[in-house]
């Protein structure tokens, strides 16, 4: 029972993240067409920090019935889970490739990224200093109180926000959920091993033939 709950909380998560997925796909869909609604003093800025995407309204009244429904959830725990469903990620990084540049993308986010963040305040919000994730071998996981959508809107993480997305782009960094980081350390793979791959990650699962 304890991971049948575990294994649905995870697919809600899941399913909040495909609502997000979609909209944003609709709203290039619009973008491309020249038929993106505008909001009255809203308008987007095409570039800069000051642009990004309208709150997202996590509510959906089929999604809710249809768990209430299963009942995995006692009555009296539903709008706390419900909260906790809406509460943001944290920000978590996976530092990735070969031992020696892994360093080298540590030590350089420990002597310099890490300690930008120090003593810095974003929308009244105290930036706590980047942990590493205690269960995952040699530092290369960090997590954060940040969470993906502060990191990328605000003026103040503007530098540490473009190394993010320089080095993911070059595959040195990958963010991650840090949920999705436990499979590999337990699956515990050896150089001998051999892989066979059916899955997309790491939204929906499409098996092939």
């Amino acid at each position: 029972m304890l991971r049948r709950s575990i294994g649905e909380i995870l697919s809600c998560r899941s399913y909040f993240f495909f609502l997000h997925v979609m909209g944003r796909r609709q709203r290039k869909r619009w973008q491309r067409a020249g038929e993106a609604p505008q909001k009255p003093g809203r308008q987007r800025e095409s570039t800069g920090w000051e642009g990004g995407y309208p709150e997202i309204v996590k509510e959906n009244k089929l999604f809710e019935h249809y768990y209430q429904e299963l009942k995995i959830v006692p009555e009296g725990e539903w709008n706390q889970f419900m909260e906790a469903l809406r509460e943001p990620l944290p920000a978590t990084i996976r530092i990735t490739g070969y031992k020696s540049h892994a360093k080298e993308i540590l030590h350089c986010l420990k002597n310099k990224y890490f300690k930008e963040l120090q003593n810095l305040e974003v929308d009244g919000q105290k930036v706590e200093a980047p942990q590493p994730l205690s269960w995952y071998p040699e530092e290369l996981a960090w997590h954060t109180n940040l969470s993906r959508k502060i990191i990328r809107k605000s003026p103040e993480l503007e530098k540490f926000h473009q190394f993010l997305v320089s080095e993911t782009e070059s595959g040195n960094i990958s963010r991650q959920e840090a949920v999705s980081m436990i499979p590999p350390l337990l699956l515990n793979i050896q150089p001998h091993h051999k892989i066979l791959d059916m899955c997309a990650a790491p939204g929906s699962k499409t098996h092939n033939s």
